[in-house]
């Protein structure tokens, strides 16, 4: 006499308690790190952040980056999703099982890049400039996770074009920011090469690479 009918549903509450775990490792680090979370935006318009923890050990694997770790991984996996989602929706079936597919990317990303670099570094004896390039890197993803945190918080609860803005507006900061303290790195730094040609190849192949290998694993 009834007939039952199949009901589909999407629900985003998932997004919601990411962003509350976010927010519950946002307030530790800010808790137990006061002074180096505040002096972290100074990133912004200077590079005294730098030389005030460049002598903190050990430089990258302390408690303060691997907090700080997990809330860049979010931002930058919730950002790819929203961007799928908002321009490629019909590209995943299940959001969740994507999101955590991006994070599962993201940390490959990492890792691979992370060995490569190591490997170039014993390479060219380069141990020391790889390692306080990393942190150099390391402390600029902190600075902009936090800064395209709310960003994100508003593209969640937004829609329409007004949400596409959000979108749009988020990813040029990001890769503005990005961009800019990169070149800013590389212009004080130059890692120890005399010649910027191999500087260049180093860089390609320690950015490049692991995106080669991302994609291989994860798209092709």
């Amino acid at each position: 006499m009834f007939e039952g009918l199949e009901r589909i549903s999407s629900t985003s509450d998932w997004v919601t308690v990411f962003f509350v775990l976010v927010l519950i490792l946002i307030a530790v680090i800010h808790f137990n790190f006061t002074e180096r979370f505040s002096k972290l935006f100074s990133l912004v318009y200077s590079d005294k952040y730098y030389t005030d923890f460049i002598k903190t050990r050990p430089l990258n694997f302390n408690i303060f980056h691997l907090i700080f770790f997990f809330v860049i991984l979010f931002n930058i996996s919730m950002l790819i999703f929203f961007v799928f989602r908002t321009y490629k929706s019909n590209f995943y079936d299940n959001e969740l099982s994507f999101f955590l597919t991006i994070n599962a990317a993201v940390i490959t990303y990492v890792a691979v890049r992370y060995m490569i670099g190591r490997l170039i570094a014993g390479m060219f004896n380069l141990s020391e400039e790889q390692s306080y390039f990393t942190f150099l890197k390391m402390s600029n993803l902190c600075l902009i996770s936090i800064l395209i945190f709310p960003l994100l918080i508003l593209s969640n609860y937004s829609a329409g074009l007004f949400h596409k803005f959000l979108i749009t507006f988020t990813i040029t900061a990001a890769l503005a920011i990005t961009l800019f303290r990169y070149f800013v790195v590389i212009k004080n730094e130059k890692l120890g090469f005399n010649n910027l040609f191999y500087l260049f190849l180093y860089l390609c192949a320690l950015e490049l690479s692991p995106l080669i290998v991302v994609y291989k694993l994860f798209v092709d």
